[in-house]
């Protein structure tokens, strides 16, 4: 008998472990303050780290998941709702969980947590900051389900994925990455494609403003082309823009201007999360410039790969990143490990922190990337005076 894909437990293990258990594991992380409250806070308000912590090293313990679904299951696995709703289900804990947390941080009661059983009393320190935390990488991680969802084709899972961005102030990724990243990825135009010695710091502050300006250019280009102005409801951005004024002055509203703080952690710890995923997922990759002036196609040589389980969980298997880029309309349960893919030496859980410490980067990928152009039919993309002398004829010099 054929498998039935809407119910999971019929899935066998032709598909990646992601896949069967799809975002179960990142719901169960994402309910760790929650817990902690139960279980009586204080030190427990650093249960979410501590999980976070042990993940990250068992990531590279667990290993690897390189299994690819069938051809011929991938139609099913398509179009199966089941893979949408656990995206789905992301949504209202990203609101929720941000609304317990300024409530417990703000000493702020809220009938609706009140009715359940939720005792608010002044944190300490150490608990607020645990909390604090913990609050900002649960609903940072909301930005991997809130990507898969701003990808999908139909109006209303963008509409979803746009909403689970929003208490992150991060709506404006979806008008960037969909319309100009994966058009210019892997070329001097795309500022979330970094050079081989390029800074991490220096990157992540260029690229996060440069993404946004991109944002506003790219739908001000869009409305000039039905000769509008920008300044128009019809602008993704504007809409996008008041979403987020409008979620901010709530939470003021409710928890007073301690919102302001925590609305600052909620933006830069995404932000942060996305800054060290696009300098690791490209670094030092460039497509070939057409005698016309165009680039080729994307290929499986033009991003770095990992399919760690752990990470992979985390990400919604984005780590398979190869395919993500070379077939951008494929969804997350059917995303393949591409043979001619580069690797990351490391799951993203871990490789996401040594971008942040530049030396230890260099160490470890400059040996595996050198290796990489000196095997593959690549373009070596890099900072002027950074790339081996062996390399730089052939080598685009980044203007940055």
């Amino acid at each position: 008998m054929k498998p039935t894909v809407n119910n999971p437990e019929n899935i066998s293990r032709k598909v990646s472990i992601v896949t069967k258990f799809t975002t179960v594991p990142i719901l169960m992380f994402a309910t760790t303050p929650i817990i902690a409250h139960a279980l009586g806070g204080g030190l427990w308000y650093w249960l979410t780290v501590a999980a976070f912590v042990a993940c990250m090293i068992l990531d590279p313990i667990v290993g690897d998941d390189p299994i690819n679904a069938p051809a011929e299951m991938e139609k099913e696995l398509e179009q199966s709702i089941f893979y949408r709703v656990m995206l789905w289900i992301y949504i209202p804990i990203q609101f929720l969980i941000t609304l317990f947390g300024y409530s417990l941080l703000s000493n702020t009661p809220m009938e609706m947590f009140s009715v359940l059983g939720v005792n608010y009393h002044a944190l300490t320190t150490a608990e607020m900051i645990g909390l604090a935390i913990s609050l900002g990488l649960v609903t940072a991680f909301g930005a991997t389900p809130g990507h898969e969802l701003c990808h999908h084709g139909n109006k209303f899972d963008r509409f979803m994925g746009q909403a689970l961005m929003t208490p992150l102030s991060m709506a404006d990724f979806y008008v960037y990455h969909n319309y100009h990243h994966h058009l210019t990825v892997a070329t001097p135009e795309d500022p979330a494609t970094s050079a081989y010695g390029e800074n991490f710091w220096r990157f992540a502050l260029r690229s996060t403003i440069q993404k946004s300006a991109i944002a506003w250019k790219v739908e001000a280009k869009r409305l000039a082309k039905k000769g509008a102005g920008w300044l128009s409801l019809d602008n993704k951005m504007v809409k996008i823009t008041i979403a987020q004024v409008s979620w901010f002055s709530l939470l003021v509203y409710l928890f007073g201007w301690i919102a302001l703080p925590l609305f600052v952690m909620q933006y830069l710890f995404p932000r942060m999360l996305l800054a060290t995923a696009d300098f690791a997922e490209h670094y030092g990759l460039m497509r070939k410039k057409n005698a016309d002036g165009t680039y080729e196609k994307v290929r499986a040589e033009h991003a770095w790969d990992d399919s760690m389980i752990i990470s992979s969980f985390f990400m919604c298997q984005i780590d398979r990143h190869s395919d993500h880029h070379a077939n951008v309309g494929r969804p997350y349960q059917i995303l393949r490990v591409m043979d001619k893919a580069p690797r990351l030496p490391l799951g993203y859980l871990n490789i996401l922190f040594v971008t942040m410490v530049p030396p230890l980067w260099r160490k470890i990928m400059h040996p595996i990337i050198e290796e990489f152009y000196d095997t593959a039919d690549i373009v070596p993309y890099a900072m002027a005076g950074k790339l081996p002398e062996r390399f730089v004829e052939r080598a685009v010099i980044a203007d940055k």
